[in-house]
């Protein structure tokens, strides 16, 4: 059980860094990856591809080098 919030604690605060890079919200993401823990990865991911997509448009390409 303690493990559990240890890496809840450590997760919280890569959330922060990542959502604070990404412009997503970094306070809601850090309580999200402290509730939630590692669970919380797919959701971030998902939210920060939606993110991406809306920005880009339609018609929008990413080249990635």
């Amino acid at each position: 059980m303690l493990w559990f919030f240890l890496i809840s604690a450590c997760f919280a605060v890569m959330f922060y860094v990542k959502a604070y890079q990404y412009a997503m919200g970094p306070r809601r993401w850090s309580l999200i990856g402290l509730c939630l823990g590692p669970l919380a990865w797919p959701l971030f991911r998902t939210h920060q591809q939606f993110r991406l997509l809306k920005a880009l448009g339609r018609e929008g390409v990413l080249f990635n080098a």
